[in-house]
């Protein structure tokens, strides 16, 4: 039994490469980030929590932080919270906030 192809080589390598950019290009809209920003230098630290458990959950810290440091998280909700009294560090932390996005949706979330 042998194969017969009735379409050329270059018609099959279209159709995969249309598959494939048409699979890509919908994981891209599907995609959902949260940036993570702040104006205020004077930190000790920030906490924050990703995912649809947030503020339940894994805390990543973050310290010393410039003004223009960003951080981007590909999460559909953010929580974050940041430490009490300047750049001294005295283990008080405001109240959570918390940052949803929709699918898709990129989004900018503030430290309080």
């Amino acid at each position: 039994m042998s194969l017969c192809f009735k379409r050329p080589l270059w018609f099959g390598l279209f159709v995969f490469s249309a598959l494939f950019l048409v699979l890509a290009l919908g994981q891209k809209a599907n995609a959902t980030s949260i940036t993570l920003d702040t104006t205020d230098t004077e930190l000790c630290e920030v906490q924050v929590t990703i995912g649809p458990e947030a503020p339940n959950g894994p805390i990543h810290r973050f310290t010393d932080i410039d003004e223009d440091d960003r951080y981007t998280f590909q999460t559909n909700k953010l929580c974050n919270r940041r430490s009490v009294g300047g750049e001294a560090c005295t283990g008080e932390y405001t109240e959570w906030a918390c940052c949803e996005a929709k699918d898709g949706e990129d989004i900018t979330c503030r430290v309080p």
